[in-house]
């Protein structure tokens, strides 16, 4: 054959001689293991989790791949899979394309994926044959060179790019001794997955990193084998990614083609529940599905949201959606239904997705909604979480004294309350606090100025991206609010910028009485006010803030 020919098997006789592992299957005996063993234990750790959505109700997925661009693959194997309508993922080395370019041409206009496997094919120097291009002599910048030119070259011969990548002998590494370093990350930011070679267990997709597919060998294995590795996978939703080199009837690191037709078959039976498809394939519907899962966690959890595109009442409310106004902090028990307060406009063209709220200056008139469901408030063990977005110019805009764009509360302050201010002189801080029971947090009421404790409850945010030329997007996370490890983390911009883990006391509520205020003492432009009732994750906290559309897209 020409250009490169890896020998990446071993001698011989040494499947005959090899430790009895995950590729080789048999019953389970007294010497150990058998692949059935080591895939069903390995599957057993799966057991008792939700079993993964495939499309069309499938219960596991097979692909088929095979490395290193043999000839065989194309003179023979591909001839059999175009038979069925059956896609494979076939990871190259360009070289050795060429003297049968034309065959993998075809390959690609037959739908079959094409994947990268480097230039020149490096393993360990432990192989003898690949004392040339020794992992272990590799640095970063020459494995990032290496296959960055692999995929101009695919390219350049097939006209496609290629997005997965498989290891070279499955090895993960580059370097020696103290400069050993796994180049694992650089795959990640190049492809959309790699996989590896003769691993012991399928992927479970809701765990596994897509940089580190794991890749059972095909080669040698009977069908009754390979259909035991897929029953077991098909009890919790495994992916099963079979890695091969030859095929062929038969020969050394070889996929026999009658039992690959046997396996496709199988596959595609209907009653066998198989989705048989392309790494690429999959790997693009598993990125799609986990970054669904957090949206239908907000989906679930949203509890209020006003976006002020369409008037001052709510889009969306679990409990009251109407605005009220009171004539002041302090006379709440004169509050009415509608906007009344005439330093606040209702401004189109100006809000993040559309409309918003404008405090055009400071009033002693204040707005409100009521909490009662649109807050899901318990008085134990109470998670939630505050979004809304900003846009102002803190030192130029606010007028003197303290600031509260959001307070949530039946009391005040200070006193069971949910908050974020900016503080009363410039240079203005931007702070979030979380307090219990005011007489058990402070028993002697005593005033902020006097009380250390106060301020040391308090997280400053070290960021504020505030501006009237942009939005900025403010969350308070909270969980187990009332019980034992109570917290509250705050966001800018999908950015942590603290955490309080100093609530210890009770969170008591009459919740008739609690109300969302919006915009105390405020000056400048609010909109996009949502409540949920989880606590939001990090990357939940980062998916909303990238809402192209905002809360919205959520219902």
């Amino acid at each position: 054959m020409n250009g490169f020919v890896f020998r990446c098997a071993l001698p011989a006789g040494w499947q005959k001689r090899r430790p009895i592992g995950f590729s080789v299957i048999g019953r389970i005996s007294k010497k150990g293991l058998s692949l059935v063993g080591v895939v069903i234990a390995s599957l057993g750790i799966l057991q008792g989790q939700d079993v993964w959505q495939w499309p069309e109700g499938k219960k596991a997925v097979l692909s088929l791949t095979f490395d290193d661009a043999r000839q065989s693959q194309v003179t023979q194997g591909t001839a059999l899979l175009d038979k069925y309508q059956a896609k494979a993922t076939f990871y190259v080395v360009p070289e050795s394309m060429k003297p049968v370019l034309d065959g993998w041409k075809e390959a690609v206009a037959n739908g079959h994926e094409i994947g990268n496997h480097t230039l020149y094919h490096p393993c360990t120097g432990n192989f003898t044959w690949s004392r040339d291009r020794a992992l272990e002599d590799y640095t970063m910048a020459r494995m990032r060179a290496e296959l960055t030119a692999t995929n101009e070259q695919i390219k350049e011969l097939l006209g496609v790019e290629a997005e997965s990548y498989a290891y070279t002998c499955g090895q993960k590494f580059i370097g020696r001794g103290e400069n050993t370093q796994s180049y694992i990350p650089l795959v990640a930011e190049l492809f959309t997955s790699g996989r590896g070679f003769l691993d012991e267990t399928p992927n479970a997709p809701e765990y596994m990193d897509l940089a580190q597919l794991t890749g059972i060998e095909s080669d040698g294995k009977d069908f009754n084998e390979i259909r035991t590795v897929l029953e077991a996978a098909r009890e919790t939703g495994a992916w099963v990614v079979l890695a091969g080199h030859e095929m062929s009837d038969q020969g050394n690191q070889t996929t026999r083609l009658d039992m690959l037709e046997q396996l496709i078959k199988y596959a595609q039976d209907p009653a066998n529940g198989i989705w048989l498809a392309t790494v690429r394939e999959v790997t693009s519907y598993i990125q799609e599905q986990r970054q669904q899962q957090p949206l239908s966690g907000l989906k679930s959890s949203l509890t209020f949201h006003s976006s002020y595109d369409y008037g001052y009442e709510a889009d969306f409310a679990k409990g009251d959606p109407g605005i009220y106004t009171a004539p002041a902090r302090g006379k709440l028990e004169l509050a009415a239904p509608g906007m009344q307060a005439d330093h606040v406009a209702w401004v189109k063209q100006k809000g993040k997705y559309g409309a918003a709220l404008e405090y055009q200056k400071k009033g002693d008139q204040v707005l409100f909604y009521k909490s009662e469901q649109n807050v899901a408030y318990q008085r134990e063990n109470w998670d939630g979480t505050i979004s809304l977005w900003l846009q102002l110019d803190p030192e130029h805009d606010l007028e003197p004294g303290y600031c509260d764009p959001i307070q949530i509360t039946d009391t005040d302050y200070n006193d069971a309350a949910l908050w974020v201010d900016f503080t009363d002189k410039n240079p203005r801080s931007f702070r979030m606090g979380v307090f219990g029971d005011l007489k058990v947090w402070n028993p002697d009421n005593i005033g902020p100025n006097e009380n250390p404790d106060f301020n040391n409850r308090l997280v400053a945010a070290s960021n504020r991206p505030f501006s009237r030329d942009q939005w900025t997007h403010v969350v308070v996370s909270y969980r187990h609010l009332g019980g034992e490890g109570a917290r509250a983390d705050f966001y800018i911009n999908g950015q942590l910028q603290g955490t309080q883990d100093n609530i210890p006391e009770p969170f008591t509520w009459d919740l008739l009485q609690s109300k969302i205020f919006i915009g105390l003492n405020y000056v400048g432009l609010i909109d996009e006010v949502a409540m949920f009732s989880k606590s939001l994750s990090g990357e939940e906290v980062r998916l909303l803030y990238g809402l192209e559309n905002g809360v919205r897209e959520l219902y």
